[in-house]
Protein backbone atom coordinates (compact mmCIF):
# COMPACT_ATOMS: atom_id res chain seq x y z
CA UNK A 1 0.00 0.00 0.00
CA UNK A 2 2.96 2.41 0.51
CA UNK A 3 4.20 1.57 -2.87
CA UNK A 4 0.49 3.53 -4.35
CA UNK A 5 0.28 6.26 -1.96
CA UNK A 6 4.39 7.30 -2.81
CA UNK A 7 2.59 7.57 -6.13
CA UNK A 8 0.42 10.43 -5.29
CA UNK A 9 1.38 13.59 -6.52
CA UNK A 10 1.33 16.03 -3.20
CA UNK A 11 0.46 14.91 0.27
CA UNK A 12 -0.47 18.45 2.47
CA UNK A 13 0.24 17.78 6.22
CA UNK A 14 -0.83 19.11 9.17
CA UNK A 15 1.90 21.70 10.40
CA UNK A 16 4.17 19.81 12.70
CA UNK A 17 2.36 16.40 12.16
CA UNK A 18 2.61 13.42 10.25
CA UNK A 19 -1.41 13.55 9.95
CA UNK A 20 -2.09 13.93 6.13
CA UNK A 21 -4.76 16.65 5.58
CA UNK A 22 -5.24 16.66 1.70
CA UNK A 23 -3.98 14.88 -1.23
CA UNK A 24 -3.96 15.72 -4.68
CA UNK A 25 -3.11 13.80 -7.84
CA UNK A 26 -2.53 15.71 -11.15
CA UNK A 27 -3.95 14.14 -14.21
CA UNK A 28 -2.95 15.62 -17.25
CA UNK A 29 -2.60 13.00 -19.28
CA UNK A 30 -2.64 9.95 -17.04
CA UNK A 31 -5.75 7.72 -16.50
CA UNK A 32 -8.38 9.90 -14.17
CA UNK A 33 -9.40 6.32 -12.35
CA UNK A 34 -6.00 5.46 -11.47
CA UNK A 35 -5.23 8.99 -9.86
CA UNK A 36 -9.01 8.61 -8.12
CA UNK A 37 -7.88 5.01 -6.58
CA UNK A 38 -4.80 6.11 -5.52
CA UNK A 39 -6.36 8.88 -3.64
CA UNK A 40 -8.96 6.40 -2.03
CA UNK A 41 -6.49 4.09 -1.32
CA UNK A 42 -4.89 6.65 0.94
CA UNK A 43 -8.52 7.63 2.77
CA UNK A 44 -8.74 3.86 3.41
CA UNK A 45 -5.40 2.99 4.71
CA UNK A 46 -3.67 5.86 6.13
CA UNK A 47 -3.80 5.07 9.86
CA UNK A 48 -2.61 8.54 11.18
CA UNK A 49 -4.88 10.49 9.29
CA UNK A 50 -8.32 10.98 7.99
CA UNK A 51 -7.81 13.17 4.68
CA UNK A 52 -10.91 14.56 4.06
CA UNK A 53 -9.59 16.75 1.20
CA UNK A 54 -8.83 14.82 -1.62
CA UNK A 55 -8.78 16.66 -5.22
CA UNK A 56 -8.04 15.96 -8.70
CA UNK A 57 -6.18 18.29 -10.85
CA UNK A 58 -7.19 18.53 -14.59
CA UNK A 59 -7.24 20.52 -17.27
CA UNK A 60 -10.73 21.96 -18.25
CA UNK A 61 -11.17 19.37 -21.28
CA UNK A 62 -10.82 16.88 -19.05
CA UNK A 63 -13.65 17.88 -16.71
CA UNK A 64 -16.83 15.28 -18.24
CA UNK A 65 -14.06 12.49 -17.74
CA UNK A 66 -13.91 13.76 -14.15
CA UNK A 67 -17.48 14.11 -13.38
CA UNK A 68 -18.17 10.58 -15.17
CA UNK A 69 -15.82 9.11 -12.98
CA UNK A 70 -17.30 10.84 -9.20
CA UNK A 71 -20.86 10.08 -10.06
CA UNK A 72 -20.08 6.45 -10.14
CA UNK A 73 -21.93 4.29 -7.42
CA UNK A 74 -18.04 2.58 -5.97
CA UNK A 75 -16.91 6.40 -5.39
CA UNK A 76 -20.09 8.06 -3.76
CA UNK A 77 -19.89 5.07 -1.41
CA UNK A 78 -16.48 5.25 -0.41
CA UNK A 79 -14.76 7.34 2.77
CA UNK A 80 -13.06 9.44 0.73
CA UNK A 81 -15.09 11.89 -0.74
CA UNK A 82 -12.69 13.65 -4.06
CA UNK A 83 -13.51 17.10 -5.29
CA UNK A 84 -11.62 18.23 -8.84
CA UNK A 85 -9.92 21.59 -9.31
CA UNK A 86 -9.08 22.88 -12.80
CA UNK A 87 -5.68 24.12 -13.57
CA UNK A 88 -7.58 27.10 -15.27
CA UNK A 89 -9.25 27.74 -11.70
CA UNK A 90 -6.32 27.56 -9.57
CA UNK A 91 -3.99 29.74 -12.48
CA UNK A 92 -7.16 32.68 -12.22
CA UNK A 93 -7.17 32.75 -8.68
CA UNK A 94 -3.76 32.18 -7.74
CA UNK A 95 -2.76 35.96 -6.08
CA UNK A 96 -5.77 35.23 -4.13
CA UNK A 97 -4.97 32.13 -2.61
CA UNK A 98 -1.35 32.78 -1.72
CA UNK A 99 -2.92 36.52 -0.30
CA UNK A 100 -5.64 35.20 1.43
CA UNK A 101 -5.27 31.67 2.07
CA UNK A 102 -3.99 30.56 5.43
CA UNK A 103 -4.18 27.09 5.07
CA UNK A 104 -5.74 24.50 2.98
CA UNK A 105 -9.30 24.98 3.14
CA UNK A 106 -9.17 27.93 1.17
CA UNK A 107 -8.94 25.50 -1.94
CA UNK A 108 -12.68 24.13 -0.99
CA UNK A 109 -13.54 27.75 -2.58
CA UNK A 110 -12.83 26.64 -5.87
CA UNK A 111 -13.21 22.83 -5.77
CA UNK A 112 -15.76 21.26 -7.46
CA UNK A 113 -17.59 17.94 -6.46
CA UNK A 114 -20.56 16.59 -8.67
CA UNK A 115 -22.51 15.66 -5.87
Amino acid sequence: MAKTIALIDVLWFQKGTNDIVCAFEVEKSTTIYSGMLRLLDLAESWPQSDPSELYLVVPKKREKEVISQLVRPSMKSSRGKISYLLFDDLFDHFHSICKLGDDHTILKKIAKCPC
